[in-house]
């Protein structure tokens, strides 16, 4: 009887010492649908044209004190028509670990940028894929600063909340960045918001020394006046190439339904086709509940923004514009 009660408070002392197991999520979107990009010359399958179909893992550990352990995994998938990973395969859109605490977080590895993650929330059509106006003119508000919505080997550290205000600030080594840039990667963004009322603004470092090069930044505002949503964003990209540019969208709600438009032009570029690139979107949303809505959309550009959206010729060097100056698409998005 002694050892059975000796065995018991020894099980009991190593159990009220065993640290806390991790919280593991597993989650995702998918997005499917019928319709033509405009790098379609035909109406066929679509995937990932107002969503983004993904999966990913993403958990804690409380550490005590306030402090966590966090992690942060995710994939994405290219067509749900074919299953085929996005990019390089692997976990290509996050992965991460860092620690959270009253002090703010601290994340490295693969990450979204400080622009992405604060600016956004902006695009009143969740930065859609297929049909979102300031991203077919290279001004998309999830990040286009610093070339990318992400970053690898990305160190990311961001503030608690401050009366409605947050900030981040993202860098990586020049060593760390592939390719031949001569600059380190630095991006700071910031949020705030007060009832209706929001404000955004982004900072991105010159990517390089080289001539056509400047700092890059975003300034964005919205405010929600219940019976419509409004918006606006300016940008100015690194490069005088791709130029500097505004959006503007409103967005109305009718009980689960939401109808929005949203525009975008290119004011400058030193490429003279690209200047006056212009771009619209009208899109519907209908929501069945929080995870799963049926969409409609349709978009359109002129020609300078077809050329700006269009690929180069890898033999003659020319670019080629897309083959369709407008775009639609239905289709349902699903999260779990």
């Amino acid at each position: 009887m002694k050892q059975v009660w000796s065995a018991a408070i020894v099980l009991g002392a190593v159990l009220g010492h065993a640290p806390a197991q991790s919280n593991v999520v597993l989650y995702g979107e998918l997005d499917a649908g019928l319709g033509q990009r405009y790098t379609m010359n035909d109406v066929g399958f679509i995937s990932s044209y107002t969503g983004v179909s993904r999966w990913g893992l993403r958990g804690s550990e409380d550490l005590g004190g306030g402090l966590k352990a966090d992690f942060h995994f995710e994939s994405g998938v290219i067509d749900l028509g074919s299953g085929a990973v996005a990019g390089n395969g692997g976990f290509n859109r996050q992965a991460w670990v860092g620690l959270s605490g009253a002090f703010g977080a601290l994340t490295m590895g693969r990450s979204s940028t400080p622009e992405a993650r604060n600016i956004a929330i902006f695009d009143l059509n969740d930065s859609a894929e297929g049909s979102s106006a300031l991203r077919n003119l290279g001004l998309a508000a999830n990040g286009s600063l610093g070339g990318s919505s992400r970053q690898n080997s990305q160190i990311q550290y961001s503030t608690p909340k401050f009366g409605g205000f947050d900030a981040r600030v993202g860098y990586v080594f020049k060593e760390n960045r592939g390719g031949s840039p001569n600059k380190d990667f630095l991006q700071v963004s910031g949020r705030y918001s007060n009832g209706g009322l929001m404000l955004g603004a982004a900072v991105q470092a010159k990517v390089s020394s080289e001539p056509g090069n400047r700092t890059g930044y975003t300034l964005a505002a919205k405010y929600d006046f219940k019976v419509v949503e409004v918006s606006g964003l300016f940008k100015q990209r690194e490069t005088e190439l791709a130029g500097r540019g505004f959006g503007l969208g409103a967005a109305v709600p009718f009980g689960s339904f939401t109808v929005g438009l949203q525009g975008a032009r290119l004011t400058n570029s030193s490429n003279p086709s690209y200047k006056k690139a212009t771009a619209y979107e009208l899109f519907g949303n209908y929501k069945f509940s929080s995870r799963t809505r049926l969409y409609a959309a349709y978009g359109r550009m002129n020609d300078s923004g077809q050329l700006l959206n269009g690929t180069t010729n890898s033999t003659t060097g020319e670019r080629m514009p897309t083959p369709k100056g407008n775009t639609y698409g239905v289709g349902i998005v699903h999260k779990f």
